[in-house]
C-alpha cells in the first residue's frame, strides 16, 4: 500500500447533501484554507442522498478555489483531526475509503431522537464503526444546545464533548448598514426556510399574530408559502413571497428590518443558520423563547401575539433598533467568525502546516444592470443551457436573472442565478389559444416587476405574447439567441416575429459545414462559436469525476444518454444499449441518465446504474465511451471532453437537423452516428467505439477540432447593445 497523504485535517460526509450543514462545511474549509490548515475532504456515500448526485456545488467550489484537496477512493490519507459531519453518514462505512486520523470528531446535527421518536442514529453503531475505519475512538459534539440533551442520555456510551461545535458564517460578506425604521415608514418583516409544514405556526391565529396581512407591516418571505395555504385556506395577498433559491438570501435579508421566525409547536431545530445570516446581515431577529439558549441576547423573544408590540416599539425607537442590531452582529462575528473556527482547530491539533492561503471573496455587486434570460420549455435542457452559459460568463456589472418554462430551472440556483417558473401549455393541460391569452400577463408582469436592461429568449420560435407585449416596454432591448441547424424544408414564416429583437445571436455549430436549412446565409444574425455551459478547461480529470461519483476508479464504464425522451420514446433503445454493454469483452458498467427535465420513462435494466447529475459534462471524462443523443448540447460537450462515442439522432424533432449533425461527426471520425438502433447495431456500434485504437483516433480528432466556447463571445453581445463595454 502507499503512503498516505498527510493533511491537518480531513473533512468527511455525504458532500451530495444540500442545507446547512454543507454551508457550514463550505465556511469551514474556508476558515481553514484562509489560517493555513491543509484540508482534505472526503466524500462518504449515504442513503441520505441520492446516488446520482454531484458534489455540493458550494462544496465544489471551494475545490475549484483550491481550498480543499478532494480525495479518490482508494487513496490512503492521514490527517491529524478527522472531522466527519452528519452522524447518520458514518454508520455504514464503504470499505474502498482508506483513512487514519490521530483525532477524530463526530457532528450531531440533528437530534438523536425527535418529538416522534424517530431515531436518526444508533451512537453504539455509529461509534464502532468510526472507531474501526480511523483507529481512534472519536469525540462527540453536537452543533447547538438543542441537540445536546439527546446525547447527555448516552453519555456513558460515547466521548461528549463539553462545548458545542457551532456552525460559521462571514458576517462582513453579509453585513449591510442599518439606519433604522424611518419615521412613518411601514416595518419589514420576513423569514427564510424551505416552505414545509414544520417550518411554519400550525394555528392561524399564530401565523397571522406573527405575519400580518392588514398592512401593519410588509411581509416578505423567502422560501415559498404552500404550508401557510394549507393553513389559512390562501396565501395574504399582501404578502410578497418568492420561492426557495429564487434570489441571494443575503440580498433578501439586506432588504428586511426584523426577521421573524416562528414554527410548529413540536420541531426542534438544530440551530437555525437563516437566524444566523439575518443577524449577520444586521436585521433583528424575533424569536420563540426556546432559542435564547442558541443566540442568547442577540436576539429577542417573545410569543407569536408579542411580534407586533416588539416591532412597533424597536421602529419608533432608532437607538434601541441600532443598539440590537449591532448586539446580533457582534455576537455572530465573535462565536461563528471565521477566527473562533481556527482557534478552536488549533487548539485541538496546534499551528496550521502551511502558510495563510488568500480566499476569494464573495462580495455582492453593487448597483448591477438586470438581464432577463428566457427560455421556452423544448424536449431537453438546450435552451435553457445555452442562456445559462451566458449568463455565467456575465461581467459582474450584470445581475442575471432567469424566467423559463423549463420545470428544471431550479439549476440556475446552484450558479447564484434568481429565477422564477412560467408553466407551459403542457404543464397547464390548455389549448395553444388559452395558453396564449395567458401568457402575455404572466411575461408582462414580469417585466414590470424586475424592469430588465434586457431580455434574451432561447427558443425556435418567439411567443405570440411577445409579440404583443414588446411595445410596452421600449426601454428594454430584447435578443434572440437563436440556434440554427434548422432541417431542410423548415417553414420559416414564423421568423417574421423576429422583428421585436434588437439582436439575433447564433450559437455556432461544429457541424455548421452540414447544414442545409433555411437559416443557412440569412444575414439578420451574429454568429459566435458553439455555446456549451463549461469549457473544456471546467471538466474534470477522469480520476477526480469518478471520485465525485462515487465510481470505481479502474472499472471501464459507458454512458447512455439519449435525451430526455419527451418528443420520442427512448425507452426501447436504451434496452438494446444496455444489453449490448453485457456482450462487450471485460467487465463494464453501464450508467443511464435521468435529466431533470424528463417527464417520463421506465425502469432501467438491473445492470445498468442510473445518474442524475447537472451538469453532466463536469462528468464526462469518467466514463471510457458514451451512446448520447445528437441534440445541440450532448453533441457538443461529448466533442468537447473527447470522449469516444455513438451519436442516435432524434429523426422526430420539428426543427432541428440531428441527423445531419450526427451524420457529419460520423464523416470526421469524430463518433459513430446510428439513425436506426436494433439489437445488433447497438451491439456493433459499441464494439467499434471501444476498440482501444479507434477510440484514441476518435478522441483526438475530436479535441482537435473543437472551437473555443461562444458564450462569453455571446454574452458580450447582449452587453454591448445595453452599453455594458468590458
Amino acid at each position: 500500500m502507499s503512503a498516505s497523504q498527510q493533511y491537518d485535517v480531513l473533512l468527511a460526509s455525504d458532500l451530495r447533501l444540500p442545507g446547512g450543514t454543507t454551508a457550514s462545511m463550505a465556511e469551514e474549509l474556508r476558515a481553514q484554507a484562509a489560517a493555513g490548515y491543509r484540508t482534505a475532504l472526503l466524500h462518504v456515500p449515504s442513503s441520505l442522498a441520492n446516488r446520482g448526485l454531484g458534489i455540493e456545488p458550494r462544496l465544489r467550489r471551494c475545490i475549484d478555489e483550491g481550498l480543499a484537496d478532494l480525495v479518490v477512493a482508494g487513496t490512503p490519507v492521514h490527517a491529524k483531526l478527522a472531522v466527519l459531519r452528519n452522524a447518520t453518514v458514518f454508520q455504514e462505512i464503504p470499505a474502498s475509503l482508506t483513512a487514519s486520523a490521530d483525532q477524530a470528531i463526530v457532528l450531531a446535527n440533528h437530534v438523536r431522537v425527535d418529538a416522534a421518536r424517530v431515531e436518526h442514529f444508533d451512537v453504539d453503531v455509529t461509534d464502532a464503526a468510526v472507531t474501526a475505519w480511523l483507529g481512534v475512538r472519536p469525540t462527540w459534539y453536537p452543533i447547538g444546545p438543542a441537540v445536546r440533551p439527546g446525547l447527555e442520555e448516552v453519555a456513558d456510551r460515547i466521548q461528549l464533548a463539553d462545548t458545542d461545535w457551532l456552525n460559521l458564517l462571514d458576517v462582513d460578506e453579509w453585513s449591510v448598514e442599518r439606519t433604522g425604521v424611518a419615521p412613518g415608514a411601514v416595518p419589514v418583516i420576513g423569514r427564510h426556510s424551505r416552505s414545509s409544514a414544520a417550518k411554519w405556526p400550525e394555528r392561524s391565529s399564530d401565523l397571522l399574530a406573527a405575519y400580518p396581512e392588514d398592512g401593519s407591516a410588509r411581509v416578505r418571505v423567502l422560501g415559498g408559502a404552500e404550508a401557510v395555504a394549507d393553513v389559512l385556506g390562501y396565501v395574504p395577498s399582501s404578502w410578497v413571497v418568492e420561492e426557495f433559491g429564487a434570489r441571494d438570501p443575503r440580498d433578501f435579508v439586506a432588504g428586511l428590518d426584523f426577521f421573524v421566525y416562528f414554527h410548529r409547536s413540536d420541531l426542534v431545530e438544530a440551530y437555525g443558520r437563516t437566524i444566523m445570516e439575518a443577524l449577520a446581515s444586521g436585521a433583528v431577529a424575533i424569536l420563540p423563547e426556546h432559542f435564547r439558549s442558541v443566540f442568547g441576547d442577540a436576539a429577542l423573544y417573545t410569543t407569536p401575539q408579542g411580534v407586533q408590540p416588539l416591532v412597533a416599539r424597536l421602529s419608533a425607537d432608532r437607538d434601541a433598533y441600532l443598539e440590537q442590531s449591532a448586539r446580533g452582529q457582534e455576537f455572530v462575528r465573535s462565536v461563528h467568525g471565521h477566527e473562533a473556527h481556527a482557534g478552536r482547530i488549533a487548539a485541538l491539533i496546534g499551528p496550521p502546516s502551511d502558510a495563510a492561503r488568500p480566499v476569494p471573496t464573495r462580495r455582492r455587486p453593487a448597483e448591477r444592470e438586470r438581464v432577463l434570460f428566457v427560455s421556452s420549455n423544448g424536449a431537453g435542457m438546450g435552451h435553457l443551457t445555452r442562456l445559462l452559459a451566458m449568463a455565467n460568463r456575465a461581467d459582474e456589472r450584470i445581475e442575471p436573472m432567469f424566467f423559463s418554462l423549463s420545470q428544471a430551472v431550479g439549476v440556475v440556483e446552484q450558479y447564484g442565478h434568481a429565477w422564477e417558473y412560467c408553466p407551459s401549455k403542457g404543464d397547464l393541460g390548455c389549448t395553444v389559444e388559452q395558453w396564449n391569452k395567458f401568457f402575455p400577463g404572466r411575461f408582462a408582469e414580469v417585466l414590470r416587476r424586475y424592469r430588465p436592461r434586457a431580455v434574451v429568449f432561447d427558443g425556435t420560435m418567439p411567443y405570440v405574447g411577445m409579440v404583443s407585449t414588446r411595445p410596452a416596454f421600449p426601454d428594454i432591448s430584447f435578443v434572440w439567441s437563436r440556434r440554427g441547424m434548422w432541417r431542410e424544408g423548415t417553414t420559416t414564416k414564423f421568423l417574421e416575429r423576429g422583428k421585436i429583437f434588437d439582436l439575433v445571436v447564433e450559437p455556432g455549430e461544429v457541424a455548421s459545414a452540414a447544414d442545409r436549412g433555411p437559416l443557412v446565409g440569412r444575414d439578420d444574425k451574429v454568429t459566435v462559436g458553439p455555446i456549451t455551459l463549461l469549457d473544456s478547461a471546467d471538466l474534470l480529470d477522469r480520476a477526480t469525476a469518478r471520485a465525485e461519483l462515487g465510481m470505481d476508479p479502474d472499472a471501464p464504464a459507458v454512458l447512455l444518454s439519449l435525451g430526455a425522451g419527451n418528443i420520442n420514446d427512448i425507452a426501447s433503445d436504451l434496452d438494446h444499449f444496455a444489453d449490448a454493454v453485457l456482450s462487450l469483452p471485460g467487465e463494464w458498467t453501464a450508467y443511464a441518465t435521468k435529466p431533470p427535465i424528463q417527464r417520463r420513462g421506465g425502469p432501467l435494466r438491473d445492470h445498468v446504474r442510473p445518474l442524475s447529475v447537472y451538469p453532466l459534462s463536469r462528468y464526462l471524462r469518467a466514463f471510457d465511451a458514451a451512446v448520447v443523443a445528437a441534440g445541440y448540447n450532448s453533441y457538443h460537450e461529448l466533442l468537447m471532453a473527447g470522449v469516444p462515442s455513438v451519436v442516435v439522432p432524434n429523426l422526430a424533432t420539428t426543427t432541428d437537423d440531428q441527423a445531419a449533425r450526427a451524420t457529419y461527426a460520423d464523416e470526421q471520425g469524430w463518433a459513430v452516428a446510428l439513425a436506426e438502433v436494433t439489437a445488433q447495431s447497438a451491439k456493433d456500434a459499441l464494439v467499434r467505439v471501444t476498440d482501444p485504437q479507434w477510440a484514441q483516433e476518435a478522441s483526438r480528432r475530436a479535441l482537435a477540432a473543437y472551437p473555443e466556447n461562444g458564450a462569453r463571445a455571446a454574452m458580450e453581445q447582449v452587453e454591448r447593445l445595453i452599453g455594458v463595454t468590458r
